[in-house]
């Protein structure tokens, strides 16, 4: 009896680890953010097999795609992990990320002549980056193809990950799976996202309506170290902020604090505005141009006259990374040389933080193992990567 229930037990634990559920787990954000870590780690040790988990099996890695993506799916049990690249060093990629004029979140981007329509969102005025929009518009077949191959080994519960531009692109992707008509994937499959250090994907009202419906209901993570600045781009500002009737009524009988400070960016704000979008929009139809010579003809929708980037996903704040100490032997070094360089308060000189190391996909992973796996973070060989500083 005793032996039954123990393999009924087991059974239960099996199965409950095999589905998705609601809400923040440990278990899934350290799975995810190793993960991420795979493409840098192939590149630089020529294999991913020391950070991940190694019940995950790579059953796909795409070719390289539109500027520059890629993506890989992994297996665990019955769950299937998608898994997009970051920003890479070729110009390419920055175009996706420069690309960021806002286009409709529901319409049609012809390429070469073949239409494809796409919505992110129903909600009105809502609006998405161009670029990253344009990148799951190109790489929506074959997503759906590999999302099938994982339905036909039983695979239904999906989560959607990656760092930094994959971050931005996963986001959108869940929005994209979401709102596909009826027929296209088999209703069965379920989907949660974990992204770390994403730059935002849509304004105001995609984000609101992305927030309620997958945030807010503990599907939809977004993990960032305060320091950070990638999660703040591309530009915003907070309407809020701005001079209202009402806010000058809150000055004048003392409701509201005047805060000479925030008046200047008010005023500037409205000042520029109309140029900003201005130049957006221009800098964004050469862009257009550019990826004409590579695509062929795109015709994309017409550009909305809006630059207010808003957050999407559950918010989780991990720790800012420490820079180490790395002492730098100078005597050979010339006064150019030195200025790359910090002196301390011993006279001696270090390594300066270098500008990405907040945004490091490796120092995500450490930090998330010292906010909720303190065991793991103590094991830890590597605090960092000597490539990162």
């Amino acid at each position: 009896m005793r032996g039954l229930v123990t393999i009924i037990f087991l059974l239960h634990t099996m199965f409950s680890f095999g589905q998705l559920k609601p809400d923040f787990n440990i278990n899934e954000a350290k799975s995810t953010i190793a993960v991420c870590n795979s493409f840098n780690f192939i590149k630089q040790f020529d294999s991913a097999h020391s950070i991940i988990p190694e019940s995950f099996n790579l059953s796909y890695t795409s070719d390289v795609l539109s500027m520059d993506n890629k993506f890989q799916v992994y297996e665990n049990g019955k769950i299937g992990i998608i898994n997009y690249r970051g920003s890479t060093n070729k110009v390419i990629s920055w175009v996706e990320n420069c690309y960021s004029a806002m286009i409709p979140a529901n319409g049609i981007i012809t390429i070469d002549g073949e239409p494809s329509e796409y919505v992110f969102s129903n909600e009105k005025d809502a609006a998405v980056h161009a670029g990253y929009g344009l990148t799951i518009v190109v790489l929506s077949d074959v997503i759906k193809d590999q999302i099938n191959a994982l339905n036909s080994k039983g695979i239904y519960d999906i989560i959607i990950t990656g760092h930094s531009q994959g971050g931005a692109l996963g986001t959108l992707t869940r929005a994209y799976l979401e709102n596909l008509p009826k027929g296209e994937l088999s209703t069965k499959n379920t989907y949660k996202t974990y992204v770390y250090a994403q730059p935002m994907s849509g304004n105001k009202e995609f984000a609101s309506e992305y927030n309620t419906r997958f945030s807010d209901e503990g599907t939809s993570y977004s993990i960032i170290n305060p320091n950070d600045p990638v999660p703040r781009l591309p530009f915003n500002y907070e309407e809020e902020t701005l001079i209202t009737k009402d806010k000058i009524k809150g000055w004048i009988f003392g409701d509201d604090e005047f805060k000479a400070k925030d008046l200047g960016k008010d005023a500037f704000i409205r000042l520029f505005e109309r140029g900003i979008k201005g130049y957006i929009k221009n800098s964004n139809s050469l862009v257009n141009k550019i990826l004409s010579l590579k695509f062929g003809k795109i015709e994309m929708p017409e550009f909305v006259s809006d630059i207010n980037y808003y957050p999407t996903g559950h918010l989780k704040e991990i720790e800012a990374f420490e820079y180490p100490k790395v002492e730098v032997n100078v005597s050979d070094l010339n006064e150019e040389e030195l200025e790359g360089l910090t002196q301390g308060d011993d006279g001696k000189w270090y390594k300066t933080e270098t500008k990405f190391f907040q945004h490091s996909t490796y120092n995500y992973y450490v930090g998330v193992l010292k906010k909720w796996d303190t065991v793991s973070f103590e094991n830890l060989e590597m605090r960092y990567l000597e490539s990162d500083l």
